[in-house]
């Protein structure tokens, strides 16, 4: 599938839950291109996840370091499969610098309660308020599909079905 691959960096966004990290992959995978995961990228940088950098430091500051994570993917020379947090989406300006980095974005989206239900055992995730999750998702979701090559309904879909449609898109780019 690298063949004729021309996206430079393959951008996965979307609500905790969606598969950006396992969905990431599966793309890096069949792709041969290295995986950047912003939560990674946060571990490795501060040896705690983000559940525990909210705890510690506030979300405004996981947030913060989140948008950092992407900027510095974008950055990188060699073509890669990024898995952006969600609250990029919070941001304009970043979600403009995304939209104009060339990068194939894909915003994965799927039912709420199947979300929820999938995020629940990532001990990663920080824990959010009720209904904070569809509060901030309204927004988010409107600025990513802006800027979004393909939107992706991930409810009744297996992680390499999701793979297989995003790769199939890009490709055609």
């Amino acid at each position: 599938m690298t063949g004729g691959f021309a996206v430079r960096h393959l951008v996965l966004t979307g609500p905790m839950g969606s598969g950006k990290t396992t969905v990431g992959g599966i793309c890096a995978r069949r792709l041969g291109r290295h995986l950047i995961d912003s939560d990674e990228q946060i571990e490795e940088r501060f040896g705690i996840d983000g559940r525990e950098m909210a705890e510690r430091s506030g979300v405004e500051r996981l947030h913060a370091e989140e948008a950092t994570a992407l900027r510095t993917a974008l950055a990188t020379t060699s073509p890669a499969v990024i898995a952006a947090a969600a609250s990029v989406g919070d941001d304009p300006g970043l979600v403009s610098v995304l939209g104009d980095s060339g990068a194939f974005v894909v915003f994965l989206e799927g039912d709420h309660d199947v979300l929820e239900e999938r995020a629940a055992p990532g001990g990663h995730r920080r824990p959010r308020e009720p209904g904070e999750a569809q509060a901030q998702g309204t927004e988010r979701r409107r600025r990513m599909v802006s800027i979004a090559a393909l939107v992706v309904d991930v409810t009744d879909l297996l992680p390499d079905e999701v793979a297989d449609r995003v790769l199939v898109a890009a490709a055609d780019r």
